[in-house]
């Protein structure tokens, strides 16, 4: 290094060293930018169209593999045009049932679910609902063969109950025992299939309408279902 020096040649060979790693570097990080950007265009066009293309090809064998399974089911991944809302029944390690719309969800270090977010959330009352039952049933064997006067028991679908406030509601991996997803479809969109039929039956005129809330859950409905209103003008 003293030699170097003295000569004057230290200071010239440090130079050139970081300019070529100066170079080396900027010419890295363009290429991962640009790799970074094909896959984050290839992924957002990923089954895009009804028919498969090359890019759909390229997809499917290098995107799944990498991706997290959690994000397949808790996005629209693997059907971008439908824009479905993800909708979520999460039964708790204490035997509690929770159902509202996913709001966001969360992964560990190693890429593991950790957690999701849910809005609008309700709570199922099971307990009232087995004690209605019970209740039903001691009447019965306490009036048969007659019919009992009174039925406590009402339809299923009464017994949720939306949580006050819960416009956001988080509940943890190690509080979920289960959890079933579902992607319902916005109500303007018709399924192709049902469209057909209308057509078929020669209803060209129809309202798409929800389907009206359901009572004990609240202010928020947690699931909707779809439904066509005819047109059928002087039909009948």
């Amino acid at each position: 290094m003293d030699e170097a020096t003295q000569k004057g040649v230290y200071w010239r060979s440090a130079n050139s060293v970081l300019r070529r790693q100066g170079r080396f570097l900027i010419w890295y990080y363009l290429l991962v930018c640009a790799e970074a950007g094909f896959f984050s265009w290839l992924a957002t066009q990923y089954r895009s169209t009804g028919t498969p293309r090359w890019r759909d090809r390229i997809a499917w064998g290098i995107l799944p593999p990498s991706i997290s399974e959690w994000h397949v089911l808790l996005t629209n991944f693997g059907s971008p045009k439908t824009q479905a809302r993800i909708e979520l029944d999460v039964l708790s390690t204490d035997g509690l049932l929770y159902q509202g719309g996913l709001r966001d969800y969360f992964f560990n270090a190693e890429g593991e679910l950790a957690g999701v977010l849910l809005s609008k959330a309700a709570r199922y009352d099971r307990d009232q609902y087995t004690a209605h039952q019970k209740a039903d049933f001691e009447a019965t064997v306490a009036k048969w063969p007659e019919k009992p006067a009174h039925k406590f028991a009402r339809d299923r679908e009464t017994y949720w109950r939306f949580i006050p406030g819960a416009d956001l509601f988080y509940i943890p991996r190690e509080r979920i025992a289960n959890v079933n997803v579902r992607h319902v479809t916005p109500p303007a969109d018709v399924p192709k299939a049902t469209e057909e039929r209308l057509v078929d039956r020669k209803i060209t005129g129809y309202a798409i309408a929800e389907q009206p809330p359901q009572t004990g859950i609240g202010t928020g409905t947690i699931t909707e279902t779809p439904f066509v209103k005819p047109n059928l003008g002087n039909n009948k």
